[in-house]
């Protein structure tokens, strides 16, 4: 397997040598695998616990991930006037492509406050969202993780989180 963009970690995380459990290995093998051959869909989510939220920049960097604020990133691209974000699933796969399209310095961009799109669809709307990108968005430049709150209701059930899982693409991030 090719060297993936986490290896440069700094050597005073704990190893396996060592006897010591890495707190982050979880996540750091989603990225590994999204970084990997074979993956037809190079999706994953991150759920971080409440004192994370805000630092998903440094979440970043421990994963050797670019990082993208998804709400800095809209922000920077309304047009004047524009009062109205009308968020659908379409725009919301869109906009997630365009920014795989964006040159970044990682082969994984870990997008961070992107819950409060999805709370503005319907819970019918997040299904077919969860649906697409679980199995249908790929064949892009980037693999995506998604940093959400790990409370959070936008989240996949119960059921497709399990799925996630088992393909190696949900990890949660240790308090």
């Amino acid at each position: 397997m090719p060297p993936n963009d986490a290896d440069w970690l700094p050597a005073e995380l704990p190893s396996e040598e060592s006897g010591e459990t890495n707190p982050t290995a979880e996540a750091r093998e989603v990225v590994s695998r999204l970084n990997g051959r074979g993956l037809y869909t190079r999706t994953g989510l991150l759920l971080l616990p409440h004192n994370w939220l805000g630092r998903e920049g440094e979440v970043a960097v421990r994963l050797g991930a670019a990082h993208v604020n998804y709400q800095a990133w809209k922000v920077g691209r309304l047009a004047p006037g524009q009062n109205f974000l009308m968020y659908s699933v379409q725009r919301l796969i869109e906009e997630l492509d365009a920014l795989c399209q964006e040159p970044h310095p990682y082969r994984t961009l870990l997008v961070s406050v992107f819950d409060l799109p999805l709370s503005a669809l319907t819970p019918a709307e997040r299904r077919i969202f969860w649906t697409f990108l679980f199995g249908t968005f790929s064949k892009r430049p980037r693999a995506v993780l998604l940093a959400l709150p790990g409370a959070a209701a936008v989240l996949p059930d119960d059921h497709e989180q399990a799925a996630w899982r088992a393909a190696g693409r949900l990890a949660h991030w240790p308090s």
